[in-house]
């Protein structure tokens, strides 16, 4: 037996009158049952019948004003443009904590010059003999490209030099002595000492 009504949901007390569904048995109070004009459980045979559907005919209509939607009220035109040259700048809402960074220098050949305003703690300086030393003794597999930066040259001059199984490093140590004639600086655009 359930514990509480399932028309109003609440429980029973000693002194409320239950009535019993002849064709589920549900228990529900006397004034539920009444009220809803039988039992209360959803394919219960003493549930109360559906209310008949409603249907209007043209003629019942007749007489009755239509409800005609109001357009949707006209938006309000923008003001016009403000001349710029009598308006001052807005203000701003946002005042960064730092200025912003200085121009940089245009670009020289790849060289830019480093910011002056800006002090460093610590430049890496590259020697110009340890430069020409790994160019002459390690050319072919690029040694001297690995020592300044350039590594897309130094690897294509490994790759020449292993993947022809040496018989190509001559073009390589040859490419290599060029570079140590023309190149001066490193691939962060240092000069070397």
């Amino acid at each position: 037996m359930t514990t509480a009504c399932p028309y109003c949901r609440a429980g029973f007390e000693a002194e409320d009158e239950v009535k019993l569904c002849e064709a589920c048995a549900t228990p529900h109070h006397a004034d539920c049952y009444a009220e809803n004009g039988g039992c209360t459980v959803f394919g219960c045979k003493n549930a109360p019948v559906d209310e008949p559907k409603i249907s209007v005919t043209s003629s019942d209509v007749r007489g009755i004003p239509l409800l005609v939607a109001s357009p949707p009220p006209a938006l309000p035109t923008p003001p016009p443009p403000r001349s710029t040259s009598a308006v001052p700048p807005p203000p701003r809402l946002f005042t960064p904590a730092y200025p912003p960074p200085p121009p940089r220098a245009p670009s020289f050949g790849g060289y830019n010059p480093p910011d002056m305003g800006v002090i460093s703690p610590y430049i890496r300086r590259r020697s110009r003999l340890t430069f020409i030393l790994l160019g002459v003794l390690l050319g072919p597999f690029g040694g001297h490209n690995f020592y300044a930066g350039y590594v897309k040259r130094a690897v294509i001059q490994l790759l020449i030099t292993l993947l022809t199984c040496f018989s190509a490093a001559i073009v390589s140590w040859v490419w290599a002595i060029f570079e140590i004639c023309l190149v001066t600086h490193d691939d962060d655009g240092i000069g070397f000492i």
